[in-house]
């Protein structure tokens, strides 16, 4: 089974060769690594024509803003029956493909794959995730999965695209993995996640300023929106539940005075993203 990688790269050059290093090293190699390179020099072609004798690449550069609009441009290069969407600075185990093939393999009834991810130092710095093994289900799809960590098996099917009003970059600063899943979900598709296995990505710096805040109120946003897809487009009341225990969070941190600002930025931004998503 061919695996179409899907990287969309933007003012990121050290960390690249991260990624390439780890791809180079995968104990399954039949893969090809679409690289969509927004940045308006030539150092990404640099560091990857590095790499054109270890693996398939296929490079194309992109003058257009946002993360899904770019992921959607390698899904329409992409050839494989699998998809998985890599960050430009993040690390997969040796046999990350080698596990989501043999997984894809073996249980012919599933259709998507994902894993936790952690930083180098083996922390739930990026996102705390469920440590066990479990089917993946719209209520539990924000512990079991994030961007990097999902594979999809189309098989004969078209491939899904992106929402791109959705994600950094869009109209609405996030949620455009979840949606897509979530959209995969409520066409049959069925997830199974794995505790066990990690793909790594470095922590996220924090910082308090206006920027940080603006960022923050972006996600939100983005977590709104998705909210109004799931539940009122497509009538999961299911994942009111979802909703309603980040808003609960939010509320808490507010009046507990903890992290604060991050709390008071996304419980404004998701009110905002549900009110003003529309298809």
């Amino acid at each position: 089974m061919l695996v179409s990688l899907i990287m969309p790269t933007i003012n990121r050059y050290d960390e690249i060769y991260l990624l390439m290093d780890s791809l180079k090293r995968q104990t399954y190699k039949n893969f090809e690594l679409i690289v969509i390179d927004q940045n308006n020099n030539d150092k990404v072609k640099e560091i990857v024509d590095n790499y054109v004798n270890d693996m398939d690449i296929k490079y194309v550069k992109s003058d257009k803003p946002g993360l899904s609009l770019n992921r959607n441009i390698g899904i329409d290069m992409a050839k494989g029956q699998i998809i998985g969407f890599p960050d430009d600075d993040c690390i997969y185990e040796d046999d990350t493909l080698e596990k989501v093939t043999s997984f894809f393999e073996k249980n012919k009834d599933y259709r998507l794959y994902s894993c936790k991810t952690m930083d180098l130092n083996k922390v739930d710095y990026f996102k705390k995730m469920y440590d066990g093994e479990c089917d993946i289900v719209s209520t539990n799809i924000m512990d079991t999965l994030t961007s990097i960590t999902f594979f999809i098996n189309f098989k004969n099917d078209n491939y899904t695209k992106f929402d791109e009003k959705l994600g950094v970059g869009g109209e609405y600063g996030s949620g455009e993995e979840i949606d897509y899943v979530l959209d995969l979900l409520n066409k049959g598709y069925k997830g199974r996640y794995f505790g066990e296995n990690i793909i790594y990505h470095p922590a996220k710096k924090h910082s308090k300023s206006k920027e940080k805040y603006q960022r923050d109120f972006n996600y939100g946003r983005g977590f709104g929106a998705l909210c109004k897809k799931e539940i009122v487009y497509r009538k999961n009341y299911k994942f009111l539940k979802v909703m309603g225990y980040k808003i609960i969070r939010n509320i808490g941190g507010i009046v507990l005075n903890k992290d604060r600002d991050y709390h008071d930025a996304t419980i404004k931004g998701r009110i905002e993203g549900f009110r003003q998503y529309k298809l």
